[in-house]
């Protein structure tokens, strides 16, 4: 199953290429899809450009992680704020009351997709980039297997090209481990890429392992001690009832 699915991978690529299609962005995590779905495509002559989308700029484990990453390939990560990072201005997450009252008389967002997002930074830019891989995999869930089994693996329309669609965790974690590529400390500590800061998997382990990133967090996001509370309460009353 796991040639079967590199092959498929394969073939997403030979399309890119008859396409003509010279590079293209991926949307780099850090995690175990986008490190698969970004070495694929490079190795196989593909022009890569990642983007890494953040909901706090500037912290400093996620900074060592990219710049881990930008020395392994040789390569430079562009920074991008992430689409959270305008839902939890708009919902105001984890404010204060005043600045409740002071982002309603600044702030409103329209949200937009990653593709329009890249494409405007791209053309700022005067990069030559019109197409974004997508490293959803169709093993993800029912929804994403559902809405990937009906578009094809490279939707011209939309300017995305579904590069994972048809890998498996397993069949990541085996490319990751056949080709060496290393992973961060990520794994260890929250059991996966730190993608969303803002709930207590996440927050747990910053507060524990990087202090100086929770303060940092807590300057976007004074309340944010809430969600540490919160689960924390949950925690000690579900055991009080069991």
């Amino acid at each position: 199953m796991y040639e079967e699915n590199i092959q498929k991978t394969h073939d997403i690529i030979s399309q890119i290429k008859k396409s003509g299609l010279k590079t293209v962005s991926i949307g780099f995590s850090t995690g175990k899809d986008s490190l698969a779905g970004y070495d694929i495509m490079v190795k196989n002559g593909i022009d890569v450009i990642p983007v890494y989308f953040y909901i706090v700029p500037g912290i400093k484990f996620i900074e060592e992680n990219i710049k881990m990453y930008e020395d392994y390939y040789n390569m430079h990560i562009i920074r991008l704020p992430h689409l959270m990072m305008d839902d939890y201005i708009n919902y105001t997450l984890f404010q204060p009351l005043h600045r409740v009252k002071e982002f309603s008389n600044y702030y409103n967002i329209t949200r937009k997709s990653f593709t329009e997002r890249l494409q405007w930074f791209f053309n700022e830019e005067n990069i030559d980039c019109k197409y974004d891989a997508n490293c959803m995999k169709m093993s993800d869930s029912i929804n994403r297997r559902l809405l990937l089994r009906s578009t094809p693996d490279i939707d011209h329309k939309k300017k995305i090209i579904y590069i994972g669609k048809y890998l498996t965790n397993k069949d990541c974690w085996q490319y990751i481990k056949e080709n060496n590529i290393p992973l961060t400390r990520d794994y260890e500590i929250f059991g996966r890429s730190a993608d969303d800061l803002m709930n207590y998997q996440y927050l747990s382990g910053i507060k524990c392992y990087y202090p100086d990133d929770y303060e940092l967090i807590k300057e976007y996001f004074p309340l944010v001690e809430v969600e540490l509370l919160r689960y924390e309460a949950f925690i000690k009353r579900y055991k009080f009832k069991k």
